[in-house]
């Protein structure tokens, strides 16, 4: 992940619209699954989080396994370095 310490948000405040502002009451409270409506806001922040955690890292072995598939890592012969040291060279 980036960098992010400049733009570090320690606190939100931030107004509903009513479907979800009555769902989020529904969802906090005595007897519900969250406490208080900032406990169910972490908590989705950090779903959302490990969620993309999970994408990037699925993304990065899928680029993996599919460049394994299309070259060819066979050992390289004289001809292969001497190639490679004129294309550097250029």
């Amino acid at each position: 992940m980036a960098d992010t310490r400049e733009k570090m948000v320690k606190r939100l405040n931030t107004t509903l619209p009513d479907p979800l502002a009555l769902y989020v009451g529904e969802m906090t409270g005595k007897g519900s699954l969250y406490e208080t409506p900032s406990e169910f806001i972490r908590d989705l922040v950090r779903r959302h989080m490990e969620k993309t955690l999970e994408q990037e890292s699925s993304d990065i072995r899928a680029h993996l396994v599919q460049s394994l598939h299309e070259n060819d890592y066979s050992d390289w012969t004289d001809n292969d370095l001497a190639d490679a040291r004129k294309a550097a060279v250029k």
